[in-house]
């Protein structure tokens, strides 16, 4: 997905997710809770300083062109690839080299490519963590022997001295599709939801599911007039998510709102698919709405109302993707929503941060650990503009600029 004849973006950052007051009477209990698996991309208004952290910086070419060592964790999905190959179209229009492995959902393999990289003396590594926890020594392996590491897709633990990571906002998506899923339910309706996720654990996965929940809960409080805020309504849904993590489902009467199940999608159609149909089995008599991680999951999902004859009576929502299929299927009213995250346009972006980096005198040593994509919404109002761009080039990407700490700060106040 090309973004940049769809929206013109001035910043990294998810302000939108911080209430107006979030300075004024003091720090909300919701970001006493960061880190946390379900919280990533939600900006903590207390964020630390991380100029002191050692990172490698300044990022020094060895030879004529800078070697960057590239570690992936799958090429097996669509997302993957565009993001390789995009970030090697703008690397090559840069004279940068990327050379590439690939972890194949390893922890252990991703390690070894880490030390290939640090043996062979690249100028700087790009780590799509396989695992938040074991990313950490890669990075300062890398780090102690001064080279600068980028995360991409998925931000590491807090304790990994990368510079930043390039990543869509998981929970920011999230929450925005819960917003438009609530507003397309009458208020007085109750909402009886399945959720299927990724991989319980993964903080992408959990992070998008405990949006959506959260964005549902902060739409019906408005609607009903239960008089949360929006923070309230961020620990409101992170309590009834956690429930589900225990007990694999919750009831707000209040809010008129109800998880009857979950299951495990594997981000992919199959997963999506048998994951549903499981649901259905038990709870297809009660079920209005499944609430899918992606656009994968959802398209399976789709695919087991539509087998069980129950397409008309339950709707789907995706908290992330904006691939050419699910743009179709919004577009023939199929899928309620979807949330942009582009493969393409992280790659893209850490590239262009590496050309800042380099080439650009961009200060880089107080970025935060993770630069987030401001979130857009794709639904059947603006989803024709998104199919046109779709066969656009990488080259017409448009990179917000990445902002440092102290910005983002300032922004928020």
């Amino acid at each position: 997905m090309k973004l940049s004849a769809v929206r013109s973006i001035t910043a990294f950052a998810l302000a939108s997710l911080i209430g107006s007051h979030a300075w004024a009477a003091g720090k909300h209990e919701i970001y006493s809770l960061m880190p946390n698996t379900a919280l990533s991309g939600v900006i903590d208004p207390d964020m630390p300083d991380r100029t002191s952290i050692n990172k490698a910086l300044p990022l020094k070419k060895k030879g004529e062109r800078l070697r960057i060592g590239w570690t992936e964790i799958t090429l097996g999905n669509p997302w993957f690839v565009s993001m390789i190959d995009d970030a090697r179209t703008v690397a090559k229009k840069y004279n940068y080299d990327i050379e590439l492995q690939v972890a194949d959902s390893d922890v252990a393999k991703q390690s070894a490519q880490v030390d290939n990289f640090i043996t062979l003396g690249v100028d700087l590594i790009v780590i799509d963590p396989t695992d938040i926890q074991g990313s950490v020594s890669d990075v300062e392996r890398a780090v102690n022997a001064g080279i600068p590491v980028i995360t991409v897709g998925t931000a590491p633990d807090a304790r990994a001295p990368v510079i930043t990571t390039s990543t869509g906002n998981p929970y920011g998506s999230g929450f925005e599709a819960g917003r438009y899923v609530a507003s397309k339910t009458d208020p007085a309706t109750v909402i009886n939801a399945a959720m299927v996720i990724g991989v319980m654990g993964n903080s992408t996965s959990e992070s998008r599911l405990n949006g959506m929940i959260s964005g549902i809960v902060y739409a019906r409080s408005q609607e009903r007039r239960l008089g949360l805020s929006k923070e309230d309504a961020m620990l409101k849904g992170f309590k009834l998510f956690q429930q589900v993590k225990a007990k694999g489902n919750f009831s707000w009467p209040e809010g008129g709102f109800n998880v009857l199940a979950w299951g495990r999608g594997d981000w992919t159609e199959e997963g999506g698919l048998a994951a549903t149909e499981d649901i259905l089995a038990s709870q297809g008599d009660k079920l209005n709405l499944v609430l899918a991680e992606n656009d994968f999951i959802a398209i399976g999902a789709i695919n087991a109302l539509e087998n069980a004859g129950k397409k008309n009576s339950v709707m789907v929502a995706s908290g992330a993707g904006s691939f050419r299929v699910a743009l179709d299927l919004i577009k023939q009213g199929k899928l309620l929503v979807s949330a942009t995250n582009s493969g393409s346009e992280t790659g893209v972006a850490a590239i262009e941060l590496i050309h800042q980096i380099l080439n650009k005198g961009l200060d880089a040593n107080n970025l935060p650990l993770a630069s987030y994509f401001p979130v857009t919404l794709i639904t059947p109002d603006n989803v024709d503009t998104y199919i046109a761009a779709d066969s656009l080039p990488p080259s017409t990407e448009t990179v917000p600029p990445f902002r440092s700490i102290e910005q983002i700060k300032t922004a928020m106040k």
